[in-house]
């Protein structure tokens, strides 16, 4: 956007002109596509993931803000060929974008209704020790069964070592869901770890866990 903006500002002469014209169009025709994204992220946010960020949502209003001057600023003579080449990249924009949306972030296989997909992932010994660990220590995961990452951060501790933690379901449709303690705790996204009284969110490598946890143990992950 920057280059389109400034680029005609290097040239002289009919040369700006041309080059003028052609950025304004694409300068429009790339903002319609970010409003037409922005709006697809932002109902993921509110739908599928439940939470809201509040830089996503600065960075949507920016997005429409920018699309709006862009449409105002524009001077081509052709408003009717100009709005419909505009409405046509927004609309194909976001449909693309919920095609990518339904598709993006399916978890594994399912392990039924409400319920996360299975581990299956072997577990070393010092996985199984570092679990022991975060749970004799109080640590607790903030999971929903959906959640793609939830089940990642799973896998790196393996199946016999995932049975060991102390796994809360978030998701109020999940089985054995503790909504209104995810609630109390804050938890906005999937996977939140609570460990020694602090919440860090996030897939977290075993050994940042044992860091965090003062695990002593080995290490051999």
């Amino acid at each position: 956007m920057l280059v389109l903006t400034l680029g005609p500002l290097l040239l002289k002469g009919d040369s700006r002109r041309t080059w003028g014209g052609l950025s304004q169009q694409a300068l429009l025709l790339l903002c319609a596509g970010m409003a037409g994204f922005s709006m697809v992220l932002e109902g993921l946010m509110l739908f599928t993931i439940k939470a809201v960020c509040v830089f996503c949502v600065l960075s949507a209003v920016l997005s429409t803000v920018l699309f709006a001057l862009s449409l105002l600023l524009n001077r081509q003579e052709e408003r009717v060929s100009l709005i419909f080449r505009v409405v046509l990249t927004g609309l194909l924009v976001f449909l693309v974008g919920l095609g990518w949306a339904s598709l993006a972030d399916q978890p594994a296989v399912s392990g039924g209704p409400g319920m996360a997909p299975p581990v299956r992932a072997e577990s070393s010994p010092a996985k199984v020790q570092l679990a022991k660990h975060l749970t004799q220590s109080g640590a607790k995961i903030y999971t929903a069964y959906w959640c793609p990452h939830c089940h990642d951060q799973k896998e790196l501790f393996g199946k016999e070592a995932a049975e060991e933690l102390t796994i809360i379901e978030c998701a109020p449709d999940g089985r054995n869901s503790q909504a209104a303690l995810c609630k109390q705790k804050g938890v906005q996204g999937y996977p939140t770890w609570e460990i020694k009284g602090v919440i860090v969110s996030g897939v977290k490598p075993l050994e940042q866990l044992a860091l965090l946890s003062d695990y002593k143990g080995s290490r051999q992950f």
